[in-house]
């Protein structure tokens, strides 16, 4: 499976919002809405061991394993098996998450 989607809301801590991505090369997330909190992205080889997986914001070069804002995010994958957005703290409101995985691409 190269191309598959998932959307999900997070609105507690560790709560999260997953993808299968095996054998995809790219996947990316969008964060929407409006929370106070800090996610993270990470990715694993074996069910359950996640490790943080860099993404790049759509407006920036620079990448990062979490976000604390909406946006638009993409990283490589090739590899994984399984992706998710994971809430590490949280304080309130929510967020909608959308993620897609894709055979190539990213940043």
């Amino acid at each position: 499976m190269t191309e598959a989607s998932n959307r999900g809301e997070i609105d507690a801590d560790e709560e999260v919002v997953t993808l299968d991505i095996s054998g995809a090369g790219a996947v990316g997330a969008q964060l929407a809405g409006t929370f106070v909190g800090t996610l993270q992205f990470e990715a694993c080889i074996e069910n359950g061991t996640f490790v943080a997986l860099n993404m790049t914001p759509s407006d920036s070069t620079t990448p990062a394993t979490s976000a604390t804002a909406t946006g638009a995010l993409s990283g490589l994958c090739g590899g994984y098996r399984g992706f998710r957005v994971r809430a590490s703290a949280w304080t309130s409101g929510t967020v909608r998450v959308a993620i897609s995985s894709a055979g190539s691409g990213g940043k």
